[in-house]
């Protein structure tokens, strides 16, 4: 009973009791089914999540807060900066890469642009930020640098003059002007997902595609506010979009560390040209972030994760309460099939003792039916998958047709990897096996004669 034969008896059986097989296999294409759909569910929430919305190969370290609730006020009574000691330190610790110094700009600024967009000019009060160049090296190249906007630049009379990296800023309007670099901008993606998703809606403008907002220019003034004036000589400044970063403010805009610390010298203090607001850590692995969340937390400062640890936390149990689900239903359903293999082998009684009698021995008799069991393990599991990947695709279209945009929503809430779904597969061939596993013994240890004198 090997080889060829063995998958002919094999086949033969499985098409003689196909109705037995079907009702025991019907269990487990629900359980995989819906394994499939959740963990795919999970997977992909959790990616959105982790890799998107909060990145844990990097972690913003900010000084430890303590504040006092004063009615409506809030007081602050710790320290808000960092200093170059802290930042060597930090470096200094164990799965620690490299310590990107951040700056928020300390004075107000007003953004105006936007007429090649939305046909009319607009204005908004704007927070940014400085990040060293070197930490979105890697994804911008050079695209992002200090540009010194303090020298007197060539003279000009259009921007052609002036090369693609500057512009020429004529003051009064008409005639000679000088060529001034653009100061590169970043924005999150949280941005655009949040303009795109919500602020669009009302005031009634298109869409963006981050994609295009490269190369886009804007100017921005310094030190003006529209809530007080200022308090010396603003400062006017042309940007330049060059790439949508997760390692963007939030909210605002994002520029070279030299930058905004030159505009806080100028426009604040020389003291607020000094001070470091937070560091961005970069890690060796995401595995060492355990061990650095604890150094930096005893080094009395804070991980500014965004509620990144409260997410992969919910995002854990999620997965952990869905898989339990998915497992109990699987797990059902081997119990179901072990009933319908008991009906199975009554029914075969004296197919199985006849078996007995020329020759076959227990072990394959119990090879024949785990065997049986294994492949409506596979044909179960195959179901199974298809039907939770089919149960996806209705549920995208659902949510692509019925629920509204918002900031960063997928194109597919499911991410059925291959891993995925070999190991549903396999965890189905498994329960059935395990579920045949007890008639198969009982059939194989019974007596041939019995079977053959329908005792």
């Amino acid at each position: 009973m090997i080889g060829r034969g063995w998958v002919r008896t094999v086949m033969k059986d499985l098409v003689r009791h196909w109705k037995h097989f079907a009702a025991a296999a019907v269990g487990i294409v629900l359980g995989v089914a819906a394994l499939t759909f959740f963990l795919a569910l999970s997977l992909q929430v959790r990616d959105l999540l982790l890799v998107q919305i909060f990145p844990a190969d990097h972690l913003e370290v900010v000084p430890k807060s303590a504040d006092i609730n004063l009615f409506v006020l809030r007081l602050d009574l710790g320290r808000d900066t960092l200093d170059a000691a802290v930042l060597k330190d930090l470096a200094a610790l164990d799965g620690v890469d490299a310590v990107y110094p951040k700056m928020r700009l300390t004075v107000p600024a007003v953004a105006s642009g936007g007429s090649s967009i939305f046909g009319a000019g607009m204005q908004t009060e704007i927070v940014a930020d400085g990040i060293d160049p070197q930490l979105v090296a890697e994804e911008l190249k050079d695209a992002f640098h200090d540009v010194d906007t303090g020298s007197r630049g060539t003279p000009c009379s259009r921007g052609a003059q002036c090369g693609e990296d500057a512009y020429c800023d004529r003051a009064g309007g008409s005639g000679e002007g000088v060529c001034r670099p653009f100061v590169p901008v970043l924005v999150s993606p949280y941005v655009v997902e949040l303009y795109n998703g919500a602020f669009r809606r009302a005031y009634n403008l298109p869409k963006l595609n981050p994609d295009a907002l490269v190369g886009l220019t804007f100017e921005m003034t310094f030190g003006a506010s529209t809530f007080r004036p200022a308090a010396r000589a603003p400062i006017r400044e042309r940007m330049r979009f060059v790439g949508v970063s997760d390692r963007a403010i939030p909210l605002g805009v994002t520029l070279p560390l030299g930058n905004v610390r030159h505009l806080n010298l100028v426009l604040d203090s020389p003291d607020a040209g000094e001070r470091y607001h937070s560091a961005v850590i970069e890690l060796r692995s995401k595995d060492a972030a355990p061990g650095v969340i604890d150094a930096v937390e005893a080094m009395g400062l804070e991980i500014r994760d965004r509620g990144a640890r409260r997410a992969a936390l919910a995002m854990a149990v999620i997965m952990v309460v869905l898989a339990i689900v998915g497992f109990v239903l699987i797990a059902v359903a081997a119990a179901h099939i072990m009933h319908v293999f008991y009906l199975v082998v009554m029914v075969r009684r004296r197919e199985i003792g006849l078996l007995r009698a020329v020759g076959a021995r227990r072990s394959d008799i119990r090879r024949l039916l785990m065997s049986e069991a294994a492949v409506v393990g596979i044909a179960a599991g195959l179901v199974g998958v298809a039907a939770g990947i089919a149960a996806g695709a209705i549920a995208d279209v659902l949510a692509a047709s019925r629920l509204p945009d918002f900031p960063f929503k997928p194109e597919s809430f499911f991410d059925f990897s291959p891993w995925l779904l070999a190991s549903v597969v396999a965890l189905a061939v498994v329960a059935c096996v395990l579920g045949a596993l007890p008639p198969a013994i009982r059939a194989a240890s019974g007596d041939p004669s019995e079977a053959l004198a329908g005792r």
